[in-house]
């Protein structure tokens, strides 16, 4: 994952229009853009509130990524606060590895919507793990 590639090409994130802008060593976080699609709207016109829960996960895992010099993250719970309505528009996920260890790590996520107003946040604990059938990334 580099600036130089906008576009994620796995399935679940190709569905959600992410976008990687940008990662902060110093810190540990990750910054992601997202559009959700059309399906994402629920009665009212806004981004339903459960599928708020796939971009988080999704930058909270490019965090980990990050933080653990390319491993995955295996979630194991996610514990979310909605604050307001999410218009169906292009959002903005920041996510941080609080501490990211060989097993476990905790992470945390805010979005935003397009005017940059807080919408939501999120913890996490996941299990650090391998790439499946591989020892070293995707390339090895």
């Amino acid at each position: 994952m580099t600036e130089q590639s906008p576009m994620l090409q796995w399935p679940s994130a190709k569905l959600m229009g992410a976008e990687f802008v940008s990662f902060d060593q110093d810190t540990l976080t990750v910054e992601m853009a997202f559009l959700p699609p059309p399906e994402f709207a629920n009665m009212r016109g806004h981004v339903q509130g459960g599928l708020l829960a796939g971009p988080m996960d999704e930058a909270m895992g490019a965090a980990v990524f990050l933080a653990t010099q390319g491993k995955l993250q295996l979630s194991l719970d996610i514990n979310i606060s909605f604050l307001r309505p999410v218009a169906m528009d292009r959002i903005t996920v920041k996510a941080r590895a609080v501490k990211a260890g060989r097993r476990v790590s905790f992470v945390e996520a805010e979005l935003f919507d397009k005017d940059g107003k807080l919408c939501a946040r999120t913890t996490a604990t996941s299990m650090t793990t391998e790439w499946p059938n591989m020892k070293q990334g995707p390339d090895a």
